[in-house]
């Protein structure tokens, strides 16, 4: 017989680690998946001259992966900051220097002088409004050769200004070519890289592209297993599936699914999750789902079924390599959903209209004629509407 050590109270508290589906990961020991984007960081890390740009859609988990940087990467002293709209270049790297302290020994007065250990940041031994501030950050950093920096700027998708932005691009060719001990890694929300730093060709040599996929399935089995091990709770493959299929590859809709069904196991004092606890786990995700979200899907099916129908087949129907919908397989599922034989231009407006501010920008259209894809505006709208159809 099994003999389970952990208290209801000791898994409540466990609970909280294992899934955190409102804020990104910060601790190691309970981050899994994404080793091919961590070692393609590392690379440029270990590649004197290379620095990194992580970028992908929303809710795919680059913060979650930044905080990892910070402690997986041994013999380096790293430092992030998240970046907001109102940032200046000088202010963020002000920010940034201001992070990395050192010990710095003054000496005593008097007869008997002690000597006194204090702490002192980079920050302070640089002028934010100095006319040669890109030239001083670099000769700073060469003071420190014996130190390795790691520079990590996340929600760098939030600097609009594009005189900011250039001179991030300046910079990194400017530490390519001659600071040895610092690397700079970006990160943000973007299709491609020319989105977040701008058309810099000669960025190309010295900026490794990291893409950040959404989940594997793989990836989403080692979050799901690992978390429910830490709580003595077992699941089932049919269930576990389920978490999986509805997720979309979106590692905040597994934790938010395995948070509210394993809160529920625990309270009731249970070990087994199964279909009964995830039908109140998808009813609690969808209650605590973003606000945005729900208003947005809200506008989208008010009015007869056919809207919701289309909403539905468009999350049945397959993404291509840039998370598009075909819109014949849009088509194809709807004439399932709705047990119904229509052509494309029956569809055509209500598709048109889903990418309109009255139904709540739910989609967006790319592409014309024949080539003609939509994609979910908000990439998580898909995992939220397969909970929506899962919950009726």
């Amino acid at each position: 017989m099994e003999i389970l050590s952990k208290t209801k109270e000791e898994r409540l508290i466990k609970l909280s680690k294992a899934f955190s589906p409102s804020s990104p990961i910060k601790k190691t020991d309970f981050f899994f998946g994404r080793i091919e984007q961590l070692s393609n960081v590392c690379d440029a890390i270990n590649e004197q001259g290379q620095h990194a740009i992580l970028f992908g859609e929303r809710g795919v988990g680059k913060t979650s992966l930044a905080n990892k940087m910070t402690e997986s990467f041994t013999n380096l002293f790293p430092v992030i900051v998240t970046c907001n709209r109102k940032d200046t270049f000088n202010n963020i790297w002000t920010q940034a220097l201001g992070k990395v302290q050192h010990s710095k020994t003054i000496k005593g007065i008097g007869f008997k002088p002690t000597d006194i250990e204090q702490f002192v940041n980079l920050g302070t031994y640089i002028n934010p409004k100095s006319e040669n501030f890109q030239s001083d950050i670099i000769s700073l950093l060469n003071n420190y050769k014996k130190y390795t920096f790691l520079f990590i700027f996340d929600e760098f998708d939030n600097i609009i200004n594009d005189r900011t932005r250039e001179d991030f691009a300046d910079l990194i060719k400017s530490f390519s070519d001659n600071v040895t001990n610092s690397t700079i890694v970006l990160v943000g929300i973007a299709d491609d890289i020319e989105t977040l730093i701008g058309n810099h060709q000669s960025l190309e040599r010295c900026l490794k592209q990291v893409k950040m996929p959404r989940m594997s399935k793989k990836e989403c089995e080692e979050i799901i297993d690992n978390g429910l091990a830490l709580l003595d709770i077992k699941i089932s493959p049919k269930v576990k599936e389920k978490i999986i299929e509805f997720a979309s590859g979106f590692p905040h809709y597994v934790h938010l699914l395995c948070k509210y069904g394993a809160q529920e196991i625990i309270e009731n004092n249970k070990y087994e999750f199964s279909q009964g606890y995830l039908n109140i786990a998808i009813k609690k995700g969808i209650d605590n789902t973003n606000e945005q979200l729900k208003a947005s899907y809200r506008k989208a099916i008010v009015g007869t079924k056919k809207w919701q129908d289309i909403i539905f087949a468009c999350t049945q129907s397959p993404i291509d390599t840039y998370n598009c919908i075909n819109k014949m397989d849009i088509i194809k599922n709807y004439n399932i959903i709705s047990s119904s034989n229509v052509s494309g231009g029956t569809i055509s407006y209500n598709l048109k209209q889903f990418c309109s501010a009255d139904r709540g920008n739910v989609l967006t259209k790319i592409g014309s004629g024949i080539n003609t894809r939509y994609r979910f505006t908000n990439p998580m709208m898909r995992a939220f509407v397969k909970l929506k159809i899962n919950s009726n």
